[in-house]
């Protein structure tokens, strides 16, 4: 058999070269494609994975999983930091991380306080971000004032469950902003707020137990209760969104 000459033996050793680069790039895209498809409660247990679980979060973040991004920039000290990775899920499409984004260019959170860009955020987070948006709106921050749409957005957001929608709406309600006066139904609307574990509601309750306010009767057991309960949701580190019937 005839041996080949150099440079065909070249030219089949950067072939092989060729087809091999490849080969690799196709597992690592295969692999990138499986790491982004991994499910959000595997994401969400690696947190609790003491040995490499944020070793392996960082790499899922920045292979661009959202989740991941999320929870990494929920971990890291650095606001800064934070914000990046905040960006970085907000742009794959994390809502939540929408609504921290927008929430943080509100507050100068990290990044330059930008009341345009904290709409903007706050207008791709879905039901999450309707609540604040529907106040920005109210106030005309960050763009066009329109207070008829505001209440509405807060109504609707209240609909959905959100805590602190329904407790503005129990303020409204209390003193006659932008809503009728009516201590019914803001009493109400603070029991079902503090049914979703929201602070401010179980202080407002608390004291109006103590003062005998809205219509109730003084009520020192109830007022202590409540207050014990609010303050023990601020100091817990647990999640305190789930229902809790305080109140039928």
């Amino acid at each position: 058999m005839k041996a080949l000459s150099k440079p065909i033996l070249a030219l089949v050793a950067i072939t092989l070269l060729a087809i091999g680069g490849i080969a690799i790039k196709q597992y690592q895209q295969g692999q990138q494609a499986r790491d982004l498809a991994m499910p959000d409660e595997a994401v969400q247990q690696l947190r609790f994975d003491a040995k490499d679980g944020k070793a392996r979060l960082l790499e899922l973040a920045t292979q661009g999983h959202p989740l991941a991004a999320r929870l990494i920039a929920e971990q890291v000290e650095d606001k800064h930091a934070a914000a990046r990775w905040l960006e970085k899920a907000a742009e794959a499409g994390d809502s939540k991380a929408r609504y921290l984004l927008g929430m943080a260019y509100l507050k100068g959170d990290g990044v330059p306080q930008d009341a345009q860009k904290a709409r903007l955020w706050l207008s791709t987070a879905g039901d999450i971000g309707i609540y604040r948006l529907g106040m920005m709106t109210l106030k005309g921050e960050g763009g066009a004032k329109d207070q008829a749409k505001g209440i509405a957005m807060v109504q609707t957001a209240a609909k959905n469950h959100d805590p602190a929608a329904i407790y503005t709406l129990g303020n409204w309600h209390r003193y006659g902003d932008y809503l009728k006066q009516d201590d019914k139904s803001a009493l109400q609307h603070y029991r079902n707020a503090a049914n979703l574990q929201y602070v401010p509601a179980l202080q407002e309750l608390a004291l109006a137990y103590e003062m005998g306010e809205m219509g109730l009767d003084i009520n020192p057991a109830q007022a202590h209760s409540l207050s014990e309960m609010a303050g023990h949701i601020s100091r817990c580190k647990q999640n305190h969104e789930h229902e809790v019937k305080v109140f039928d």
